[in-house]
């Protein structure tokens, strides 16, 4: 079990919340970081600083913007001033901390995920199945697009082969998560640090080649809302 993970169970188990298991006294000792805050918000909802959490439908939702669209991309989104933020489509309002916890309280758990050795690994991420959407409002109604569609690959569309929760670990030097010092949340080059990542990564011969779908996004700077689910096995 991974530190988040403890913090994440430490609060869980104090909520009450059915279906999660108590952490032991010597897990709890061995919580070294401080957990955010998690709001119930009712019927199975609860809000960790800016995400909203449906437990129930194994989802969450949290706002950001639109970073960039012609530029060279290796990320779909980064946390609020992440290092990675010059190659990303999307800036989060939140922390990496934030949204993996906001993942594990979904039912999202790394144990048997197969992470990238390294940054543009050949071989396929392994973990459990996510659906990401973007949406935003334009013309008095709300559009909502697939993370795949938001991007293209030169003049090909992006593939759609899926996303992966492969959860992020901790820094072995002082415990802080590396996604934390990355600033990556949901990259498709398998990045090792991401938190969820693209299942093929990006297509082959297709480096500097990503980029924002500017015919079907809004313009940069633009808000942008993106939904996490969890895909049932």
């Amino acid at each position: 079990m991974t530190r988040m993970q403890v913090n994440a169970l430490v609060v869980l188990a104090s909520l009450g919340l059915a279906g999660f298991p108590t952490p032991s006294m010597a897990d709890e000792e061995d919580v070294a970081e401080t957990t955010p805050p998690i709001e119930e918000l009712g019927e199975e909802r609860y809000r960790i600083g800016t995400i909203t959490v449906d437990k129930a439908a194994r989802k969450f939702s949290l706002d950001g913007k639109i970073l960039h669209l012609t530029e060279p991309l290796e990320y779909v989104a980064v946390m609020t001033e992440g290092f990675k933020g010059y190659e990303s489509l999307l800036e989060l309002e939140t922390s990496a901390v934030e949204f993996q916890l906001a993942c594990i309280l979904v039912g999202l758990d790394d144990e048997n995920s197969v992470k990238p050795r390294f940054q543009f690994d050949e071989n396929e991420a392994v973990g459990q199945a996510v659906d990401i959407t973007l949406s935003w409002e334009a013309d008095g109604e709300v559009k909502t697009v697939s993370a795949a569609s938001a991007m293209t690959a030169g003049d090909e569309p992006f593939s759609d082969a899926g996303w992966v929760y492969i959860g992020s670990t901790p820094s072995p030097q002082d415990g802080s998560l590396l996604a934390e010092m990355s600033g990556s949340l949901i990259g498709f080059v398998h990045d090792p640090t991401s938190i969820i990542e693209h299942r093929k990564g990006a297509p082959a011969g297709s480096y500097g080649m990503v980029k924002g779908n500017a015919d079907l996004l809004p313009p940069e700077g633009s808000p942008i809302t993106v939904t996490v689910s969890v895909i049932p096995d």
